[in-house]
């Protein structure tokens, strides 16, 4: 999977510090949303290697949790 976009881990006392209002989810199951065009990219959680689709939004979001592990990461 050459277009999966790998994650860096943000660590536990990072993560306490970041805005939840600016968290992803890396979700593993297809969004339930209809009729809205969504840009989803295969972002792999670098916590525990599940590949996920996520949002990727610089100005909506700045991190995201894995929807496998909940760790959080950068994508």
């Amino acid at each position: 999977m050459s277009n999966v976009k790998k994650g860096t881990k943000i660590q536990p006392d990072e993560a306490k510090k970041l805005d939840p209002a600016k968290r992803g989810l890396a979700t593993s199951q297809a969004p339930e949303v209809e009729g809205q065009e969504l840009v989803l990219t295969l972002t792999e959680c670098p916590w525990c290697g599940n590949v996920g689709r996520s949002v990727i939004d610089t100005e909506k979001y700045n991190w995201y949790e894995c929807g496998n592990c909940g760790r959080p990461f950068r994508a």
